[in-house]
């Protein structure tokens, strides 16, 4: 790994993906899983965005995730889960955002202390938030994750944002 690159100076990650179906998010953990052990980052947190009608209660368990459905958030756009709340006022190196994330959540995580902002396969060109756009032709969320690591580690940490 080169240690200069943005994916070798990352310690703290905050990862969003928008839940398609229960095959796709286990091809994501897993590749998410091995990017991960390969890595240096000691801190994650991963917030999966559920459709309306997905039973969180449903899928997979899992200690890192923390799924986020419409449900979540109170009349006015608040977050109800406190935990997540919680986590998220720590700051972070960055955030690795797949897809468009939906505006509560955006609204909800715009508080929060991000490094570099990062968003990966997403039409939305508009928004100026993120420091990085990077698009993968693969479909396969494991090949994009790969994808996606392999680009940071050929990018210096040191260079001026653009």
């Amino acid at each position: 790994m080169i240690e200069n690159s943005i994916w070798g100076t990352i310690r703290s990650l905050l990862v969003t993906y928008n839940y398609k179906d229960e095959d796709g998010l286990k091809q994501f953990r897993k590749g998410l899983d091995k990017a991960l052990n390969a890595s240096d980052v000691q801190r994650v947190i991963i917030i999966v965005s559920i459709p309306k009608g997905v039973d969180k209660n449903s899928l997979s368990p899992h200690f890192l995730i923390y799924y986020n459905g419409p449900g979540d958030y109170g009349l006015f756009g608040g977050l109800k889960d406190h935990q997540l709340s919680t986590e998220l006022k720590n700051s972070f190196d960055a955030s690795i955002c797949f897809g468009v994330m939906n505006k509560n959540l955006k609204s909800t995580i715009k508080n929060t202390e991000i490094a570099r902002k990062i968003l990966v396969n997403s039409e939305l060109t508009e928004d100026t938030t993120y420091d990085l756009e990077l698009n993968s032709s693969s479909d396969s969320p494991a090949e994009v994750i790969q994808f996606v690591v392999e680009t940071l580690q050929k990018i210096d940490a040191h260079e001026p944002q653009i």
